[in-house]
């Protein structure tokens, strides 16, 4: 009996290993994730196959495989190599003369054509994808079967209409009107009902609509035919079917929102973390443990998932978790919350996966913050289809099959509201229905082509009609390609992923600058005109910032432009790390950097890039013969529309303050309109509380940082009055919780200071005060005051009252 091979899999995710382990059972397959393991399993054993991939963490894969072509027992193992990145002639050429190497698959790795390569180095047939018990197939006819139960109805209704039409044939009573009736129905079955599993009776529905449509005169024999294909019909659509075996699941709500998944059994951290979620418009669905969480994802993919590590045995079943989620089809962002806090840590959660990393305590509100900022980039990344189709049963076996997919889909069945619908949605790929009453498919599609702005929107047809002259029509009416109904799952999935490759191949070409991987010019310019429509509607501050790295030309002139680029790189990082998702951070040419800011006044503009340029300092590159060296920049930032209505003039003004900080020394950041010398070291915060009572301080204060705030705490009111004053001033408050007796000014002083230097056109505020009698309250009001809360207060009362501050705050 022949000994089954070993196989070592050194790099690759634990899940790739254990599919590759049920499609060769014959084989004996281990993994390692670290080049120590995977050395230490090469020195001690001999090995059928060595499968080695690039990215294997710690010593580097060419320099483990060196090592390995030492060995007694490696000298001469097999090897596929999993190559990151497209290697050079010179690179391929040495792993396969010099180590050795059998086979190179570039990443990402197909993994049908690794178990292909392997099965055939090994000699062996590889087992045909072993069903899981609830396999995407399993789920589809669930869901195909719930979606049956639902129209089952409505399809009947179709064929009462059709039989009313062959008895009104009969009876020589057929009118046009029900003739046309009939006809659209019976279109409406031969394309929906293949789709739910009846495929003759698809063929039926369809022989019944060719004898229907048209104006020709029927007979009698055509009536006796029309009568036995009604019947045909019915009958078929009433038998029981074997793929409608599987239960439906429940029919429930339609929930829009977003869901989060909370794996933690820390209760109350669970309680506040949803009510914190909920009011921020997240479903939450929480379990205690892995085991469960696992069960949560299988019966409903969650858009996001918050993943509670431990430190104890459970760690690494957390971690395999967490790299399921990152490898699943698609994938599942994550954001891990730990108590730990090296490094170590943070970059094996990046490895396997893990969108975010929180360290215990924090408030719920950053945590939700942090899991909006996720949704927001994988929305960003998510792919819109919009459908469009009079039945609205294809319309539900659309969604039912690309949704389970990760796939965002949009559905229309009233042809007349297209315009709207598709300016609203903006997909990424339009389905259309050829025959649709008052606007045909190709009238729409032609309509789409001849708009600059949708002509290069890719355009399936799914079509009951598939004969000759169709096809010509759709293909000339501007069509990418067609798919017939009754359509098959695979077949429609596999020709949108095909178009959708293709649109997203294009979009990163056209989109991204290729050096540093942030939006390119053209991008960015389309994006800050998007942001200043929306500022200007909606009354919000918008900054946009120019970045230039000091002294450049001399880091190419010493170092060569290799590293050059390599301090380009680093510094797109940076930037993107340092700014929102919502931000657009792009590469205008050569050392030029352009940031848009929806939201954020060019005060807090230069505060957040006065934090990039410390952080830039502390980069250190490595240069020519090994030379150290670190990089600044000079940054100018300009707001709209104080510097500008458009993009052209806030541009100009930014680069103008670029010029002056340029001018100052270099490695600074300056703002439009700013006076030279001046100190802008502005704090800005959400509330400023003016109180002298520390303990009621102190209670307001956690109260308002563990909901995620940006405070600043005053005792006295003059010093709140000279914080808040000035044309710089070192202070800049959103909303303001004034107490009425204070030392230094009383409340009442302050109030109409503010007032008078027209502090109050941009903050709000809301007074504290144990006089509750409604004459105190008007003069409060009268003198400017937006609220006015007495003593003893509930937190949540005020709470409330500041969230409706914040929400209606005058614009800066």
């Amino acid at each position: 009996m022949t000994a089954a091979p070993d196989v070592l899999v050194a790099g690759l995710p634990e899940s790739t290993v254990d599919w590759l382990g049920r499609r060769l059972p014959g084989a004996k397959i281990a993994a390692a994730h670290e080049s120590p393991a995977a050395a230490d399993a090469l020195a001690g054993s001999s090995w059928s196959l060595l499968v080695l991939d690039a990215g294997l963490p710690g010593l580097p894969a060419m320099d483990l495989l060196r090592h390995a072509r030492t060995l007694p027992t490696a000298e001469s193992v097999p090897v596929i190599y999993c190559a990151r990145g497209r290697p050079d002639a010179r690179e391929s050429q040495a792993l396969v003369s010099r180590l050795a190497v059998d086979h190179i698959l570039l990443h990402p790795i197909d993994p049908e054509e690794l178990l292909r390569c392997m099965a055939a180095m090994l000699g062996m047939t590889p087992e045909k994808e072993p069903a899981p018990a609830a396999d995407s197939r399993t789920q589809l006819s669930a869901a195909v079967t719930g979606l049956w139960e639902r129209f089952r109805g409505t399809v009947l209704g179709r064929v009462d209409a059709v039989e009313d039409a062959a008895i009104a044939l009969l009876e020589g009573r057929l009118d046009e009107e029900l003739r046309r009736h009939a006809t659209r129905e019976a279109h409406k079955l031969a394309g929906s009902v293949g789709t739910f599993g009846f495929a003759e009776g698809s063929r039926i529905a369809r022989e019944i609509e060719g004898m229907l449509e048209g104006s020709a005169p029927l007979g009698q024999g055509e009536a006796l035919r029309l009568s036995e294909l009604a019947v045909a019909l019915r009958a078929e659509l009433e038998r029981p079917h074997a793929q409608r075996e599987v239960p439906a699941p429940a029919a429930a709500e339609e929930d829009d929102r977003p869901l989060l998944l909370v794996v933690d059994d820390d209760a109350e951290l669970v309680e506040r973390l949803s009510m914190e979620a909920s009011g921020r418009d997240l479903r939450v669905e929480s379990v205690a443990g892995i085991r469960e969480a696992r069960r949560a994802v299988a019966r409903r993919r969650p858009d996001v998932v918050l993943l509670s590590l431990s430190s104890g045995e459970g760690a690494d079943d957390g971690l395999a978790f967490l790299e399921q989620l990152a490898d699943g089809s698609p994938p599942v962002p994550a954001v891990v919350l730990t108590e730990q806090t090296t490094f170590t840590d943070r970059v094996e959660v990046a490895r396997r996966g893990g969108r975010g990393f929180l360290q215990k305590p924090v408030p719920p509100a950053r945590v939700v913050d942090t899991l909006q900022q996720v949704l927001q980039r994988s929305a960003a990344g998510e792919t819109k289809i919009l459908a469009v189709d009079d039945d609205p049963q294809i319309l539900a076996a659309i969604r039912a099959l690309l949704e389970g997919r990760g796939l965002r889909v949009s559905t229309l069945d009233d042809p007349l509201q297209f315009w709207e619908t598709l300016e609203r949605t903006a997909p990424d790929l339009l389905m259309l229905d050829v025959d649709m009453p008052h606007l045909s498919g190709i009238e729409l599609c032609r309509v789409v082509r001849n708009d600059p702005r949708w002509s290069g929107l890719p355009i399936l047809f799914l079509t009951a009609r598939v004969d000759a002259q169709t096809v010509e029509r759709v293909f000339s009416a501007g069509a990418d390609d067609y798919v017939s109904k009754p359509f098959v799952g695979p077949e429609l999935v596999t020709r949108i992923n095909n178009r959708l490759d293709r649109i997203h191949l294009h979009r990163t070409l056209a989109e991204t600058d290729p050096l540093t991987g942030v939006a390119n010019r053209r991008r960015s310019e389309e994006v800050i005109s998007h942001f200043l429509r929306l500022a200007s509607r909606q009354q919000k501050p918008l900054s946009v910032a120019v970045i230039d790295l000091d002294l450049f030309k001399q880091v190419n002139d010493r170092h060569g432009h290799a590293v050059g680029d390599e301090v380009l790189q680093r510094m797109a990082k940076l930037l993107l790390r340092a700014f929102r998702a919502e931000d657009v951070v792009a590469r205008w040419g050569g050392e030029e950097f352009v940031i848009g800011m929806f939201g954020m006044d060019k005060g807090d503009g230069v505060q957040r890039l006065t934090q990039v340029l410390a952080r830039t300092a502390e980069e250190e590159f490595e240069g020519a013969e090994g030379a150290r060296f670190a990089v600044t920049f000079s940054a100018g930032i300009a707001e709209f529309p104080a510097d500008g209505a458009d993009l052209a003039s806030l541009y100009r003004a930014a680069d103008a303050a670029l010029y002056q900080a340029k001018a100052g020394g270099r490695n600074r950041v300056c703002a439009a309109g700013w006076g030279e010398g001046e100190d802008h070291a502005t704090e800005s915060v959400d509330v400023l509380l003016v109180e002298d009572d520390s303990a009621l301080a102190g209670l307001l204060m956690h109260a308002l940082d563990t909901r995620g705030y940006r405070t600043h705490w005053l005792q006295d009111g003059q010093a709140a009055v000279d914080a808040l004053l000035g044309a710089s001033p070192a202070l800049r408050a959103r909303v303001v919780l004034l107490d009425v007796d204070l030392p230094g000014m009383d409340g009442m002083g302050v109030l109409r200071t503010l007032d008078r230097e027209q502090v109050l056109q941009r903050t709000r505020v809301v007074m504290l005060t144990a006089r509750s009698n409604e004459t105190e309250t008007l003069k409060t009001l009268e003198t400017g005051a937006f609220d006015h809360v007495a003593k003893p207060f509930s937190i949540p009362v005020l709470l409330q009252r500041i969230r409706r501050a914040l929400e209606g705050e005058p614009s800066a």
